[in-house]
């Protein structure tokens, strides 16, 4: 008889060896190279260490002779570099067989059955990063912007490689034979507005554009991922059908056919691909002070789509969105939604099926959102070690959007979305 005991306690180890070389010529001209090899637990043998390493190059043209008096221009940089890193994040034991009690006793004896395959050949995944960037201040930096400009690529991602049920296993892990870009614009604004006196005012604003596609997949075509990526789509895409609306004669959705069968079908009718990533996001904080008052508040806002909730057919005594209304009748009418059915009308049944897997379902989900404000006090006391902080505190207390189906942030069944919260407090020094 094998006793098995109930123990959870894993254990990770990773090693890492490096070395960092920095040249700086007259504070104008700087060079770096960094050189490491990282070894996780988490491969097999044979694959548990890699090599990475990086460069870096700037040039600090403020400092030139040309420039360094300037009565504009406080600082000037241009930098770039490129690196590669490794990407263990998956958990312990992946590459070994594994096992777990079955939970059914024969003879009053707990079995164990096989809960992982053995594969030791995956190893790290690999990013690479290309960077430029240009820094500058202006007015003894009262005005300081950076743009940069990123281009990442991954490979060897490390995923569970999905299997047919006849092995006994869902899935493997294993390195996908990808490659994902991800590239993007980012541009950063620091101003000191204002600063004399007992006053003080300062604003940080944050624009970002970021695109990601996939760049190469061999055998996508033939893999269990043919439905959900395409080669030089974004990752995030939604594959839907293309709505021609409600026929005004029938009450019934309709949809291109795409292949012309005359009917239409999954996957062939449902290759339209949506983007669902953000166009660009950001955000906005303003600090003011005077005397013993603070002011500090935060809007983010992203441009991005996103589906709306699903609804059944109207007639299936299920709760409806009010959008529902505007409900087919009568032949001629022009409506946004097909007729109401219980269920009878096949055609409407499946019309509504189709329906919430088009391009209708999708929506701008843009917003602009007051993220967090605080208001703070600190009462005069006139001691050097001693003081009190009165704070007035809120979060996600405004939001201005166009999309009607719940929380553009976060869309997900069974969770609540971010909470309006407001606090108020107090903080002792002593």
């Amino acid at each position: 008889t094998v006793t098995v005991l109930s123990n959870d306690e894993t254990q990770y180890r990773y090693q890492a060896f490096f070395g960092r070389l920095n040249y700086n010529w007259e504070q104008r001209y700087i060079l770096n190279f960094t050189a490491r090899r990282d070894g996780s637990s988490r491969f097999g043998p044979g694959k548990q260490f890699a090599n990475f390493g990086a460069i870096g190059a700037a040039w600090l043209f403020s400092n030139e002779s040309f420039l360094k008096n300037s009565r504009w221009l406080s600082f000037g940089k241009i930098r770039a570099s490129y690196g590669t890193t490794g990407n263990d994040q998956i958990g312990d034991y992946q590459f070994l067989n594994t096992y777990t009690t079955t939970g059914i006793q024969y003879n009053g004896i707990v079995g164990l059955q096989p809960s992982r395959l053995f594969n030791a050949d995956f190893g790290w995944e690999i990013n690479k990063k290309l960077e430029f960037a240009i820094e500058s201040g202006f007015c003894n930096d009262r005005i300081f912007t950076t743009v940069a400009w990123y281009q990442n690529k991954s490979s060897n991602q490390l995923v569970g490689i999905p299997l047919p049920g006849t092995t006994g296993f869902t899935s493997v892990q294993a390195n996908l034979d990808a490659i994902v870009e991800n590239k993007g614009l980012e541009f950063t604004l620091r101003t000191i507005n204002f600063n004399k006196g007992n006053f003080h005012w300062s604003t940080n604003f944050n624009l970002s554009f970021s695109r990601n596609k996939l760049l190469s997949f061999p055998s996508l075509e033939s893999s269990t991922y043919n439905q959900k990526y395409r080669i030089g789509k974004p990752l995030n895409i939604a594959l839907v059908y293309k709505s021609k609306g409600v026929n005004p004669q029938t009450g019934i959705y309709e949809f291109e056919d795409l292949n012309n069968d005359g009917r239409i079908s999954f996957p062939a009718d449902r290759q339209v691909t949506v983007d669902l990533n953000p166009q660009y996001f950001g955000g906005l904080q303003n600090q003011l002070s005077y005397k013993h008052w603070n002011l500090d508040f935060l809007f983010q806002f992203v441009k991005q789509k996103n589906r709306l909730v699903p609804m059944s057919p109207a007639g299936m005594m299920s709760n409806q969105q009010a959008r529902i209304s505007n409900t087919w009748i009568k032949a001629g009418d022009i409506a946004e939604y097909q007729i109401a059915t219980t269920g009878y009308n096949s055609a409407a049944v499946n019309a509504n099926s189709n329906y919430g897997e088009s391009d209708a379902m999708i929506s701008d989900a843009s917003y602009i959102r007051l993220k967090n404000i605080s208001l703070t006090y600190e009462l005069p006391l006139n001691l050097k070690e001693s003081g009190i902080k009165i704070m007035l505190q809120g979060q996600n207390l405004l939001t201005f959007t166009k999309f009607k189906e719940g929380d553009p942030e976060f869309m997900s069944y069974g969770f609540l979305p971010p909470l309006k919260i407001m606090s108020l407090g107090a903080q002792l020094n002593f």
